[in-house]
């Protein structure tokens, strides 16, 4: 399993960021596991867990 993290300043901009990110990525990801928000202070944290293809 594998994770990344994508930092942004509002919901709609993390969720497009984490929507982009994925669809570049998506020939080398078997599978998504989870999509986790933490919103702090203003600032959004997204963390992809996935499983990468071999």
């Amino acid at each position: 399993m594998k994770h990344v993290s994508i930092v942004g300043y509002d919901s709609s901009d993390i969720e497009s960021k984490v929507e982009e990110w994925i669809l570049e990525n998506e020939s080398s990801i078997l599978e998504i596991v989870d999509v986790e928000y933490i919103e702090n202070a203003g600032m959004y944290l997204a963390t992809i867990t996935y499983i990468e293809r071999e």
